[in-house]
């Protein structure tokens, strides 16, 4: 078996599942050929407080989200200078565990904005020399710390993304446009719409809005989603890892039919069965949801993800509301109007990158071959 690396971090749901999906894909494409180690940067490598970095991100965003909006654009400014970049590198040493974890993979791929210079440092200082290979896994506007020019590949979900890169030195040749990768169970769901909902046991007919909030489940969703209710439609709410959320919306006495879930691991079976799509504007909620060709209504989210707002809303994919009763509004006119729903669908389907994954799972594999190509004969 051919062993690659991970690096991310668990700070928020979406570099591990962006992991997941590429070592499906790999699985998928590649049978019975790699096993995929997940290996968190901030818990190994950091000093306190980084290593509590994935207790912190939660409880930090949840109680004051301006000062870690504050806290990621300075970190962002700092990684666009050379300097910053290299700001990194005197948390590695040669016999660091980065370095060791090197020598027993055939490819490091790089899942998270802040280690790209750190784990070119970590190559530096152990003198292993695997491929780095970046996926970059924020969508339209992503952070510096992403782009470094002595990576072996970038691997980017927009055009704009590409139009960072060079401006931050990215040579030209190591950049490519694949979308961001969600799990390939997405693009592969065969059942249809009405499958989907006789096996969530949802009503056949009424317009279905599935309203989600990330694996942590934050944002007001209690508050958004009694908002929501008497509108004609039926919703299914995603309220992740947060059960007390589940149980507090669970104990609602709905007007409408209502399903609750808290974390899942169906969310193509949610979205298939699904009309309209809610939530923060996350990257890897809007990649799927463009698979499924959701039209989206998105509402709240960090600084760094409104440009993804910006990339939905001007591909005539969604719509953004900033509170729960613009939510309402929006829903109820699309509830009424068949027609502006499925031209936001149309428009969602087209901004899609169905085999993101797929392509990933073959970078990896292609710059795999060519490491042992080159140990072989050196």
């Amino acid at each position: 078996m051919i062993r690659i690396g991970f690096l991310m971090s668990d700070t928020g749901g979406g570099h591990r599942a962006a992991g997941r999906a590429i070592e499906a894909a790999l699985h998928h494409r590649h049978p019975d050929t790699f096993e995929c180690e997940y290996f968190d940067v901030f818990r190994s490598c950091g000093m306190p407080p980084l290593n509590r970095a994935p207790e912190i991100y939660p409880w930090w965003v949840k109680r004051h989200q301006p000062s870690y909006d504050l806290f990621v654009s300075a970190i962002d400014r700092t990684m666009a200078s050379r300097a910053g970049r290299g700001t990194l590198s005197h948390l590695i040493g040669r016999k660091g565990p980065l370095g060791r974890a090197y020598a027993t993979w055939a490819v490091a791929v790089i899942l998270h904005a802040g280690f790209a210079g750190l784990a070119v440092a970590a190559r530096r200082a152990s003198g292993v020399r695997i491929p780095l290979l970046t996926v970059i896994t924020d969508m339209a506007s992503p952070h510096s710390g992403w782009f470094h020019p002595q990576v072996d590949r970038c691997l980017v979900p927009t055009q704009s993304a590409i139009e960072k890169g060079l401006k931050l030195g990215m040579p030209p040749d190591k950049l490519r446009l694949v979308g961001h990768p969600a799990h390939p169970k997405f693009a592969l769901v065969a059942k249809t719409r009405a499958e989907a909902r006789e096996e969530l046991g949802w009503d056949p007919n009424l317009p279905t809005a599935l309203v989600v909030s990330g694996a942590e489940g934050m944002g007001g969703m209690e508050a958004l989603g009694r908002s929501l209710d008497g509108l004609g439609a039926q919703l299914a709410i995603v309220a992740g890892k947060n059960e007390a959320l589940a149980a507090r919306l669970r104990e609602i006495s709905w007007k409408n039919p209502t399903h609750v879930y808290g974390f899942v691991t169906n969310m193509e079976t949610l979205m298939k069965g699904a009309d309209v799509l809610i939530g923060k504007p996350g990257p890897g909620v809007i990649a799927e949801a463009a698979i499924m060709a959701l039209p989206m209504i998105l509402t709240g989210g960090m600084a760094n993800e409104l440009a993804n707002v910006r990339f939905v809303t001007e591909a005539g994919a969604g719509v953004y509301a900033k509170t729960p009763d613009e939510v309402r509004t929006i829903l109820a006119a699309w509830v009424a109007s068949f027609a502006d729903r499925a031209r936001h669908a149309q428009n969602s389907q087209r901004i899609a990158y169905p085999n993101a994954s797929l392509d990933i799972a073959d970078e990896i594999a292609a710059l795999a071959r060519e490491h042992a190509s080159a140990a072989a004969s050196a």
